[in-house]
This record gives C-alpha cells, structure tokens and sequence, in this order.
C-alpha cells in the first residue's frame, strides 16, 4: 500500500468516526453538570423553567431517563399546587394522570404538541469515572399555558371538597337566614356527597350534616288553629281545617312562609270503601295554611292530616348507600312526624228526613213472597239510629218490574209530601246448602232510594251475604235478615246525605 492509499484509508476512517460521533442518544455528554442544571433559570417574559434529575450508580441510562422524568413530573406538580387525597374525584385523578402521562411521553420521545406551550430544551448525560450517570432534563413551559392547565386541575381537584362543603355552608346560611326547608335540603345534598366513598372521613361529614337537618326539623312544628268538629254529609264544610307551620318553640315562633304541605283527607269510592286522597297547598306569608275538602260523601268517623311536604329530600336520601341506613332511617323518622291530625265527624241529616221503606221478599218462583223479613230488618235497623222512617207499601209486582219511573209515580202518588224519600227494593235466597249438621243459605238484596220531590235517585246497591242456621228454614230467614241488617241498612244509613 503507498502513502497515497494509506492517506486515504485513514480519512475514510477518520470521516466513519466522525459520522459514528454525531449519531444522538437523545442527550449530550458532559463531564460537569450544565448550569441551568444548578440552577434552575428564572421565568422570562414567556417561559417557566423546569429541571428534572437522576443518577444511577449502573451506568443504566434508561433508569436514568425515567427517574429523571419523574423528578420532572414531580417539579412541574410542585408548581401546580396539586395534592392527590382520598377526596379527590375519580375524574379529578384521571384527568391528572393524563396530563402527567402526555409529560412523561413529551420527554422520552423528545416530542411537542402533546401539551399546549410544553417542551423539552436539553437533556444532558454526566459519567462519573465510577460508572455512574446522572441525567438532567431541561423544559420550558409557555407561563400562561401552565397557568391554565394550573387553574383546570385545581378547580377539578376542589369540587369534591365543594360537593360537601358548599352545601353545608349554604344550610348554615340558610339557617341564619330562616329559610328552614332549604337548610335541611342542603344539608342532605352535603350528607349525599359525604356518602359518595371519596371523601375522607366520611362517616364524620355525613353524621354532622344528618344531625343539622335533624336539629332544624326537630324545631318544625304545625300549631292547631281552628277545624271543624261535625260536618254534614253533602254540605260544604262551615269552616276549613287550618294551622299555622312554625319554627321553634312558644308562642312567638316565627311562622314558615312558602312551605309545601299536604293535605289529606278521607272519601268513600264507588265500591264502598274508605280511600284517602292528598291534595297539596302553601303555607301564606305568616305560615298559616287552610284547607277545606270536598263535600264528604259517607257518614262518620274521619280525619284530617297537614302533613309537611319533604318529598324532594327524601328523593336526595334514596341516594345514601345502604351502610348509612341507620342515619337515613332516624332522619326519615324526623320528617314524617312533621304532621297535624284533627278528627270530626261526618253527619248525615238523612235522619231528619220523612222516609217511607218497601222491600219484597222474593219467593222461589220469582213472585213477591208474604213474608216481609228483609223489610223489616232494613226498617228496624235504621228506627234503632233514629232515623224517621215508616212502612209505604206499593204494587209489590211494581217493585219486582224495576222501573224506576212507575215506582217513584206511584210512590210520590201515595205518600208526598208527607214522605220525602222513598225506599225501595227486593230480597231472595239464592239456595240453601247442608254443610256438616248445619244449614247455610245465601241471600242477595237490591235497595234503591229516591228523592220524591225530584226523582233523583240518592243511593242505590246489590248486597250478599250468607248465612248459618241449624236448619234450613232458620238459615233461609237469618240469610234475608242479616243481609237487609249487616249488608244494606249500614252501608245505606253510612251513604244517604
């Protein structure tokens, strides 16, 4: 080989080394730290600098690279203000660890855009003649893009704080400022978010906030005003039921303005049966709410409820888990005993009224029977409640044709205006059975009563009942007794107004 080629073979090799020299691992060599690495540079007009580290005694770069990332991660975290705790939402932490996974993915690949206004600057490897490295990350951050993503993640990581702070502090407001039913709602939404499983010392937040609504309401109270004692079956009450909703204790508690109450009363329905029925009102300017119901439509024994209206709040305690049931169920407890109970009695003045009564016994064959056993345990029945009543017998087969028109002529022929309502109706045994050594029989009586003045008719019914007897004479008579005594005259002398 002469000089010349060795010339050339040692600048191709020479140019192979340089080439092999420029090929990057992603960071500069140094035998000294860089001085941003000493110190971290001040924020400029634009940036805010941050500076991540780490040394392996290994050599391992990689290791290097991935603690020196966290250190990053960790500063830029410092900055943010950002504390991960047992309050921070599911959508709090997650939105964090993808913002400090985009960071992590920007500074090992060396890439922007992830991150509004975020890249890396320098990455610088320092070996130790030891063996060891220690690898330094350089970033910029543009400072209004790292404000904002501050500002984002601060008001994430503060709503849960805020979903059990902000409404008890709006039923303490509330409470001061007398507004009782807000209070107790907004200590129920704070015990809600207490319960959600996020919250540190959770047990603790949901029984404060469950205690101040219990204290508020135990402070609730209905005071009795005025009401009805009697009222007459289809009349309009003479005076409405009313009470005033006060909060706190004497004479001088101030009444509760706008407060929904329901207002429960009784009717009968068209099967006979006592029903309630709820119907909702406001308590006025000083608290005081009045209702009146509808003309009653049977006769006796009612009540009337006011009974404070927390269906929205117990729609918020639906949502409480289970395991908190104890506290649930005492709050629970505190709100249905928010009532007003006043009991009357419902009269009818169909006792006054001169009513005349024909019931046929029906014979096997279909004709009227001689016997008057049903008639006179209807006639009996409503004599011994004193009501005035009387005997006005009619064309029995009249009776048994059921029109209506032809008996209420006839009737009002015969007995107006000494009778105002007529009475009438037919009663048969439908079959009589042996059972064991008794007899039972079944009877079934039809009664219908009019207004003779107008031809309205004011009651009508079908009634069963059957009857025991020891033969089957006696269960034949018991069954068109007892259905005209038990069945009929009750329902009847219950229904006439």
């Amino acid at each position: 080989m002469n000089k010349t080629e060795v010339r050339l073979l040692a600048g191709a090799l020479a140019l192979v080394l340089a080439l092999a020299s420029c090929v990057s691992t992603g960071a500069s060599r140094s035998s000294a730290p860089p001085d941003w690495a000493l110190r971290t540079p001040a924020p400029d007009s634009t940036y805010t600098y941050f500076v991540g580290h780490a040394a392996v005694k290994d050599g391992n770069v990689s290791l290097a690279l991935d603690d020196a990332t966290a250190n990053l991660v960790s500063s830029i975290m410092t900055y943010m203000g950002v504390k991960v705790t047992a309050e921070s939402t599911a959508v709090a932490k997650a939105s964090l660890d993808s913002y400090q996974a985009d960071i992590v993915q920007t500074v090992k690949a060396e890439s922007a855009g992830r991150i509004a206004g975020f890249q890396i600057k320098e990455r610088t490897e320092v070996k130790e003649k030891s063996g060891a490295v220690t690898l330094y990350i350089l970033a910029s951050y543009v400072t209004t893009d790292l404000n904002k993503e501050k500002v984002r993640i601060a008001a994430l990581f503060k709503e849960q704080e805020d979903a059990v702070s902000k409404p008890e502090a709006a039923g303490d407001a509330a409470v001061a400022s007398g507004r009782v039913f807000d209070a107790v709602k907004s200590y129920v939404e704070a015990a809600v978010a207490a319960s959600s499983g996020t919250v540190d010392n959770a047990d603790i937040k949901l029984e404060r906030n469950i205690n101040k609504a219990r204290t508020v309401l135990g402070k609730v109270r209905f005071e009795r005003l005025d009401s009805p004692t009697s009222v007459s079956m289809g009349k309009a009450y003479a005076k409405p039921f009313s009470a005033r909703l006060v909060y706190g204790e004497g004479s001088a508690a101030p009444g509760i303005p706008g407060a929904e109450v329901s207002m429960v009363y009784q009717y009968r329905n068209t099967n006979g049966r006592i029903l309630t029925r709820t119907e909702r009102g406001l308590t006025d300017a000083k608290g005081v709410i009045s209702f009146a119901p509808p003309e009653p439509n049977f006769v006796g024994k009612a009540s009337f409820v006011f009974r404070l209206n927390l269906d929205s709040t117990r729609d918020l305690m639906d949502r409480i888990p289970a395991k908190y049931d104890g506290y649930v169920t005492a709050l629970d407890e505190d709100l249905s005993t928010r009532t007003l109970s006043f009991d009357y009695v419902i009269a009818s003045d169909a006792r006054t009224v001169p009513t005349g009564v024909y019931v046929v016994d029906v014979g096997a064959d279909g004709a009227a029977s001689p016997t008057s056993v049903a008639e006179k345990g209807l006639f009996d029945s409503m004599a011994k409640e004193r009501f005035k009543v009387g005997l006005a017998p009619i064309d029995p087969a009249l009776v048994l044709s059921g029109n209506t028109s032809a008996i209420v002529a006839q009737a009002k022929a015969r007995y107006s205006p000494a009778l105002s309502r007529f009475i009438f109706g037919s009663a048969r045994v439908e079959g009589a059975v042996k059972d064991g050594s008794m007899w039972q029989a079944t009877a079934r009586m039809s009664v219908t009563c009019v207004d003779l003045a107008t031809g309205m008719v004011l009651y009508a019914t079908e009634k069963v009942f059957v009857a025991v007897a020891a033969d089957e004479a006696g269960a034949r008579s018991a069954a068109l007794m007892q259905v005209a005594r038990e069945a009929v005259a009750k329902d009847l002398m219950s229904s006439l107004p």
